[in-house]
């Protein structure tokens, strides 16, 4: 049996080094399913864009081309279903072309010809006939619209109040829609707030994203603010004082806050207090 005695110093080493060097080698192939999953876990629409344009005329990427569409569509999709929900507007068009016209044109251009069909006709003018050009009662128009005001129809105070419900319902969708694709720096922003005026769905969503962000002492403070009306809110308490994530670690507590995640009908609830009966939850986390 022939051991190592007669390979030289030098040439051993030299061996060995070029040895794990091709160790840590990555095939092209790792190295753009690394970059793709890089480019998905980032939030934002544009960065897909950019890349499709700066690799187009590659082939060795087609496939992930179809990849990076795929995903990009998905994304504008997911932003055109929220600027549908609410009320189709010239507003809206504006923070729809401002946002969205580089990566998503199409959806922009299809809210647009929605917009278009929703403006109203200008109505054909006639001139009035002898007698008509007061009210019933001999009072000008101004008089009826006066009193169509005292009941609170179409006044400028009631289109105003409309107009601010719409803006808070659009911020809302904005803080949920941005937290779900993980867009955190905007979702914050977005989710304050209605958070702070007392929304317990943007005070959960607060609690998520620094809980991810790992500012425990934020996230816990906005969890307990949400956390009678929110599961998610409730569940996190749980995992909180089941982890020792900014708490001492608490396993009472946290099955507390378990069972009322599951009571506000969150998924998870009734698994994680199986967790914590069998000593799984929390056992790593110190």
């Amino acid at each position: 049996m022939v051991g190592c005695g007669h390979i030289k110093t030098n040439d051993f080493l030299g061996r060995t080094g070029h040895t794990l060097s091709k160790v840590d080698e990555k095939t092209p192939s790792a190295h753009l399913d690394e970059e793709i999953e890089s480019l998905f876990d980032q939030p934002y629409i544009d960065p897909l864009t950019a890349y499709l344009h700066r690799h187009a005329d590659d082939p060795a990427r087609a496939a992930l081309l179809k990849q990076v569409r795929r995903e990009r569509e998905r994304r504008c999709a997911a932003v055109a279903r929220r600027y549908n929900t609410d009320k189709i507007s010239e507003t809206g068009l504006a923070l729809f072309r401002r946002g969205y016209s580089y990566s998503c044109p199409q959806h922009v251009a299809a809210y647009e010809a929605k917009l278009d069909t929703l403006k109203p006709q200008a109505p054909k003018t006639t001139a009035p006939l002898v007698g008509e050009s007061g009210g019933d009662d001999g009072r000008p128009p101004d008089a009826e619209v006066t009193e169509l005001d005292r009941h609170g129809e179409q006044t400028p105070a009631h289109a105003a109040d409309e107009a601010q419900k719409q803006a808070a319902a659009r911020q809302l969708n904005d803080c949920y829609l941005l937290t779900r694709i993980r867009n955190f720096s905007d979702a914050l922003e977005a989710c304050r707030g209605p958070a702070e005026a007392g929304v317990a769905g943007a005070q959960a969503s607060i609690a998520q994203i620094q809980s991810t962000l790992g500012h425990h002492e934020s996230a816990y403070r906005w969890a307990r603010k949400a956390a009678t009306e929110s599961g998610q809110a409730a569940f996190l308490l749980g995992e909180m004082y089941a982890r020792g994530l900014g708490v001492a670690k608490d396993m009472a507590t946290a099955a507390q806050w378990f069972r009322a995640a599951l009571e506000l009908g969150h998924a998870e609830a009734e698994n994680a207090l199986h967790g914590l009966n069998s000593g799984t939850m929390g056992a790593n986390a110190d």
